[in-house]
C-alpha cells in the first residue's frame, strides 16, 4: 500500500508543478514509450512457503512474490483533438520467490533441508485504448484499458544441503492465458520530440483460457483452473513503471518572417 500511495503522491506532484507552467507543445500523432519498472503480485500468485503449503492453502499459491518489468507501447491518436488512442504493448515480465532456506521441519522431511525457488515469466501482448486528458500540457494524465495474451512460463527448484539428492528441478509446461490490463500515469514533455513517462497498472493475466494439466516427472503445468480438490487461481499484478517518451508526427513550426 505504501508504494502505491508513494507512486499516487508523485503523479500528483509532476502534474501540479508542470501544469503550473503557461506553455503548450504541439500534440503527437503517433508516440512511443520505453519503460521498465517493478511487479507486486497479489493472491494467488504470491504466498509463504512452504507455511501454506504445509497448512492445505485452497488454491496453492504460486509463491512467486515480486520481479521486474520492461516493455515498450506505441499509442495511434485517432480523433482531431489527439485525446483518444488505440495502443499496442509488449512487456516481458521476470517474477520470483527469491531464494527461501528451509529446513526438515519446514518441509516435513520431503526433501531435507536446502534452499527452494520458484520464478515465472509472462510475455505480454496488449491492445486497447488510452484516453489523454491534457494532450497539449506539459504534464499530460492519461488512463488505458488493454485486452492481453500472456505467454507464461517458469521453474521451480530445490537445491540440497548434502544427501543422496543433490538437487531437483522442474520446468513449467509453456501456457497462453488471455486477460485484461488498467493502466493510468502521467505524460511529462522535455521537448517536441521527447519526454519520460511514468504510472502503474493493474494486470488480471489468466480471465480466460484457465487449464488444468497433469505434468511429467520434470515438468507441471501452471494448473489454475479450478477441480474437485483446488479451486481456481486468479494471476493478478500491479506493475510501476517509468521510461522515454518519443513523439511523432507534430505539425512543422510556423516559418517567421523577419
Amino acid at each position: 500500500m505504501k508504494k502505491i500511495n508513494t507512486l499516487v503522491a508523485v503523479l500528483v506532484l509532476i502534474f501540479v508543478v508542470t501544469g503550473l507552467k503557461a506553455q503548450t507543445y504541439p500534440v503527437p500523432k503517433f508516440a512511443i514509450h520505453v519503460h521498465g519498472g517493478y511487479t507486486l503480485t497479489l493472491p494467488d500468485l504470491k504466498g509463504e512457503y512452504p507455511a501454506d503449503l504445509l497448512s492445505g492453502k485452497n488454491p496453492t499459491p504460486y509463491f512467486v512474490k515480486n520481479g521486474f518489468n520492461f516493455g515498450a507501447d506505441g499509442k495511434y491518436y485517432v480523433d482531431k483533438k489527439k485525446t483518444l488512442g488505440i495502443m499496442l504493448s509488449l512487456t516481458y515480465s521476470m517474477l520470483s520467490s527469491g531464494d527461501i532456506g528451509v529446513s526438515d521441519l519446514d518441509t516435513n522431511s520431503v526433501f531435507g533441508s536446502g534452499t527452494w525457488r520458484a520464478d515465472m515469466n509472462i510475455f505480454t501482448i496488449g491492445i486497447g485504448a488510452e484516453y489523454d486528458f491534457a494532450p497539449k500540457r506539459p504534464a499530460n494524465p492519461f488512463v488505458n484499458v488493454q485486452f492481453t495474451t500472456n505467454i507464461i512460463g517458469g521453474k521451480t527448484k530445490f537445491d540440497q544441503n548434502g544427501g543422496a539428492v543433490a538437487s531437483y528441478s522442474a520446468d513449467m509446461e509453456s501456457a497462453v492465458r488471455f486477460g485484461a490490463m488498467f493502466g493510468a500515469g502521467v505524460d511529462v514533455k522535455l521537448s517536441r520530440s521527447v519526454g519520460v513517462i511514468i504510472g502503474g497498472r493493474y494486470h488480471f493475466a489468466n480471465l480466460f483460457g484457465k487449464d488444468s494439466t497433469a505434468g511429467t516427472s520434470s515438468t507441471y503445468g501452471l494448473n489454475d483452473k479450478e477441480t474437485t480438490t483446488m479451486k481456481s487461481r486468479k494471476m493478478a499484478y500491479l506493475q510501476f513503471f517509468a521510461g522515454m517518451s518519443f513523439y511523432f508526427g507534430m505539425k512543422p513550426k510556423p516559418v517567421v518572417r523577419k
